[in-house]
């Protein structure tokens, strides 16, 4: 620790930016914090936050290292002859809600390596988390320096920049920092959102290891591209207005091209997931999109995702001429009440016509649910599986609904007589955090399960499934996260 926070760090310094060894845990998308091993047919996306942070801070001329533990099947074992052999000044980790008890625990470590490490963690976490829950989460082991409680890639840079100018942190908007004088950690006012997302450095993948980050179906490298951030919708469950705001910031289409292109000249990737907080919100861009990939002649395959609206068969056919394959749609419910309870502003009918848009496209869907919202009693989670069979999607994913820290639903919990006891330490497949006003935790992770089975187990969903595989590495692939789910079906 430093003496009123400051401490300079030489501007050659080189970083160790990770997420740490454990379960696989999507943390490249701090909105994102899927356990992969519980779900059905998610798969692990690159370590884009991470490569952000690189990239800038290479700007800053910094020797930045990433190392995604997990994804490389490495220890705490390596992740301390890296200490050791690297000898970093600065760590920088992602974490998550699920995991943020394991995730401190890497820190402790690192500081008993060496003691004058700075240590800085990000996630969804930090975001909205009252400077008081990191004093009595760490009250045992200060381990953690800083935490970055905003969008990373504009708090980085001025982080890093006061570290290396030996400036005080009172000064660094959007951070939470522990104050060594008073032994309680402080939280500093936000930072701006980056309004042109162009002026962003590309994810610096040639620290990362591309091959480990696959398509599903077939194996291949699959890179993520982000796309554009925030979304103007009120779903009361949803952390994009916590993580991305709520006005939608979108990257020029000749940027985005411009980043796939790199992938595929530099990297041989020719997979893409278009990420964003809701892809086909505005029309005219994602057909700008769709012209430059064919004006290039980009032979490549794509998914992104979408709400059920605004969605027409104009814009997806444009992006099915394009390469897309796939598009995830977060359909939720099968309830008018929860929709309308959750400000979905969206009805089952629309459902219903955009899953009959995607299909005459010829695009595969991928089918999102939510169970388990305070008010729901069985008969609301009956008609969501219910009209998950009715959907009966390639692939289909059913989360139980996670209060999480600034949400409304989190917000909202007292009116329904429920109180959240432990904000870290759940996941929304297998350990949901708390149960409804009329089902328990118990009850949801078995409804839960009920339904995959229904989804997954059914016989014609199997021999659709099986009629649709091409060769014998995509049936291999199948299998492999088959058995997986019969695995987390059966626990």
């Amino acid at each position: 620790m430093w003496h009123n926070m400051c401490i300079m760090i030489p501007s050659s310094s080189k970083i160790l930016l990770f997420d740490p060894p454990g379960k696989l845990y999507q943390r490249g998308e701090d909105r994102c914090q899927a356990d992969i091993e519980g779900s059905a047919a998610i798969s692990l996306r690159a370590p884009n936050d991470l490569g952000y942070i690189a990239a800038i801070a290479r700007q800053l001329g910094l020797d930045p290292v990433i190392r995604d533990y997990p994804a490389e099947r490495l220890t705490e074992k390596n992740f301390l002859e890296d200490l050791s052999g690297l000898k970093p000044s600065v760590i920088i980790m992602s974490a998550t809600s699920s995991t943020f008890r394991e995730d401190m625990g890497y820190l402790i470590k690192a500081k008993a390596v060496d003691s004058g490490i700075i240590t800085i963690a990000k996630g969804a976490f930090f975001y909205e988390c009252p400077p008081e829950v990191l004093d009595k989460a760490l009250a045992s082991s200060p381990c953690l320096d800083i935490a970055v409680s905003g969008e990373a890639e504009s708090v980085i840079s001025g982080l890093l920049g006061a570290l290396i100018a030996g400036d005080t942190l009172e000064s660094v908007k959007g951070v939470i920092y522990f104050d060594p004088d008073s032994k309680k950690f402080k939280k500093n006012p936000p930072g701006q959102f980056i309004e042109d997302l162009d002026v962003l450095p590309f994810p610096a993948r040639d620290l990362m290891k591309n091959d480990l980050y696959v398509r599903p179906d077939t194996g291949s490298p699959m890179a993520t591209i982000v796309t554009s951030r925030g979304c103007p919708e009120e779903c009361i469950y949803c952390l994009s207005p916590v993580i991305s705001g709520k006005k939608l910031r979108a990257r020029s289409p000749k940027s985005i091209i411009d980043e796939v292109e790199e992938c595929v000249r530099c990297y041989g990737i020719s997979d893409f997931f278009f990420m964003a907080d809701t892809f086909t919100m505005n029309k005219p861009w994602v057909i700008d999109i769709c012209r430059e990939i064919l004006r290039r002649d980009l032979k490549i395959r794509w998914a992104a995702n979408s709400r059920v609206k605004p969605l027409d068969v104009e814009r997806l056919g444009w992006m099915k001429r394009a390469g897309c394959r796939l598009i995830s749609l977060g359909i939720e419910s099968g309830s008018p009440e929860s929709l309308a309870k959750m400000k979905k502003n969206a009805s089952k009918a629309d459902a219903v016509e955009a899953v009959r848009m995607v299909r005459e496209a010829g695009l595969k869907l991928y089918a999102y649910y939510m169970i388990g919202f305070p008010w729901e009693d069985r008969s609301y989670v009956s008609a969501t599986l219910n009209f998950a069979r009715e959907i009966a999607a390639d692939f289909s994913e059913i989360h139980i609904a996670a209060p999480f820290r600034g949400t409304e639903q989190f917000k909202t919990l007292a009116d329904y007589g429920l109180k959240l006891e432990d904000p870290y330490g759940y996941n929304y497949f297998s350990n949901p955090p708390i149960g409804t006003k009329y089902l328990s935790r118990r009850e949801l992770i078995c409804l839960r399960k009920k339904g995959m089975r229904q989804l997954y187990m059914n016989p014609a969903y199997v021999f659709r499934t099986l009629k649709s595989i091409k060769n014998f590495r995509e049936l291999m692939n199948y299998l492999k996260y088959g058995f997986r789910l019969l695995k987390n079906l059966s626990q």
